[in-house]
């Protein structure tokens, strides 16, 4: 049984992980790790933005949907891989050991490369999250 750990629980992360259930079936362990513990349809976020959709419409708690296939969740965000020991550690301390790592952590906004820019401070937003 290979133990099998996904690093994003967005449209990539979920996705494959749902791949990996149905192509490798039950025998094998597959965990994901997201950055808390809803997924979020990205794709429908400008609805968001223009008042045609309220997040909770276009989000689900992902640990849920994943343990129908048979696939762990945690929502604490991975803190650092350990390739040499073939281990993920979470910010909450988890350690999860795998066989194969996927990372499907998806875009890493920098805001804070262009002084004004971002919703912290800045006076913009993006549609890359809810």
């Amino acid at each position: 049984m290979a133990r099998i750990v996904v690093i994003g629980a967005g449209l990539g992360g979920m996705s494959a992980a749902y791949e990996l259930r149905e192509t490798l079936g039950k025998g094998h362990a597959i965990t994901v790790v997201g950055d808390g513990d809803r997924f979020s349809f990205t794709p429908s976020n400008p609805w968001v933005a223009v008042g045609w959709r309220k997040p909770e419409q276009i989000t689900l708690p992902a640990g849920e949907y994943l343990g129908k296939h048979g696939i762990a969740f945690t929502g604490s965000p991975a803190a650092r891989i350990l390739p040499g020991e073939k281990a993920v550690e979470t910010a909450d301390g988890q350690r999860l050991d795998y066989d194969y790592l996927l990372i499907c952590t998806g875009p890493q906004l920098a805001f804070d490369e262009v002084p004004g820019l971002g919703p912290d401070g800045g006076h913009t937003q993006s549609v890359c999250t809810t």
